[in-house]
């Protein structure tokens, strides 16, 4: 008895969903229909600006309704104050709260920023101190973290110096606290050329050694993590890299690589009797940058590739492509 109560009760919820879910999609409809009425017809007055927000919070990926939101201020900026675009910004991070992922949302942010009433560079150091905080929440949103690179930009450029050496401390902040964070690693990436380009790395030998000493720790932390292992291809192709060891330390710097590499892939093998395709992937990736070092070596990549294919051949094609990157 009890089991059939669940039943019925349970077909009963999902009357009631559905029925919720048809009055939320009609409700919708009918606001998109309105709001391109008003769009087409050049209404622009708060009305129809609050009716924006009521279907940006029902859907904020509609970016029509984001431009026509954004023509609706432009036409009215002569009359808003200071309170409002105070608001503008409370909007747009109370949607990223709950859609911290949606393209829209970070654009019309950065727009809101753009045209605020107060054009002093405080609100710009304000809001990285914002987006600090929402990458504490989420660490990999790659949407924060291009967003973070905007605010930067725009900070430099309104007072003159440079961020960079704070941005590569956060970014190994970041990579420090979760080793598989791949939008610090690449943020490291984007930062350290511009860095050597700028003369702004005093010691350049002593900053590539410690750098093939933490990407070696990287991997013996989590050996299954793709993040390390693309930052480490990057690394070791880079020409910052030969330009501040010279030749002969970088070949001693990637055989050591190379050891412990194979040292890895050696444990996993004998662990679970199964090879780590990441360490067979960057091992083709040494033996190629060492090959164009012209160092003397037995080459070993036909063999690693061999054992990527039997391990998964599905991407025999994507591997292949490993012998012939530049």
């Amino acid at each position: 008895m009890h089991g059939v109560k669940r039943k019925q009760w349970t077909q009963e919820l999902l009357k009631q969903k559905k029925e919720q879910d048809r009055k939320r999609i009609t409700q919708y409809r009918g606001l998109v229909d309105k709001l391109l009425d008003s769009r087409d017809s050049k209404t622009y007055n708060m009305e129809v600006f609050k009716e924006t927000t009521q279907l940006l919070r029902i859907n904020p990926e509609y970016n029509a309704g984001w431009n026509y939101r954004r023509d609706i201020i432009e036409h009215l900026s002569p009359e808003l104050k200071h309170e409002f675009w105070e608001d503008e910004l409370a909007f747009s991070m109370a949607l990223l709260k709950d859609y911290p992922k949606v393209y829209w949302i970070w654009n019309h942010r950065k727009w809101t920023l753009e045209n605020h009433i107060d054009k002093s560079v405080k609100i710009w150091l304000r809001e990285l101190a914002i987006v600090s905080k929402l990458l504490q929440m989420d660490p990999r949103n790659f949407h924060g973290w291009h967003y973070r690179r905007i605010l930067v930009a725009e900070i430099e450029g309104r007072t003159g110096q440079s961020r960079d050496g704070e941005e590569l401390q956060y970014a190994i902040d970041n990579t420090n606290k979760n080793i598989s964070n791949y939008s610090a690693w690449h943020q490291k990436a984007t930062l350290i050329p511009k860095m050597f380009e700028k003369d702004e790395i005093k010691d350049k030998k002593k900053f590539i050694q410690d750098e093939f000493t933490y990407i070696t720790n990287a991997i013996y932390t989590d050996a299954e993590d793709q993040s390390v292992w693309f930052y480490i291809e990057w690394f070791v192709k880079n020409h910052i890299v030969i330009d501040a060891l010279g030749r002969d330390e970088l070949i001693q710097k990637l055989q050591e690589l190379q050891e412990n590499i194979l040292a890895i892939n050696e444990d996993d093998l004998q662990f679970s009797g199964k090879q780590n395709n990441w360490c067979l992937k960057v091992l083709i990736v040494l033996e190629d940058v060492q090959r164009n070092l012209k160092v003397q070596f037995t080459p070993h990549s036909h063999e690693y590739l061999a054992q990527l294919i039997e391990a998964d051949p599905m991407r025999k094609n994507r591997y292949l492509h490993l012998l012939h990157r530049k």
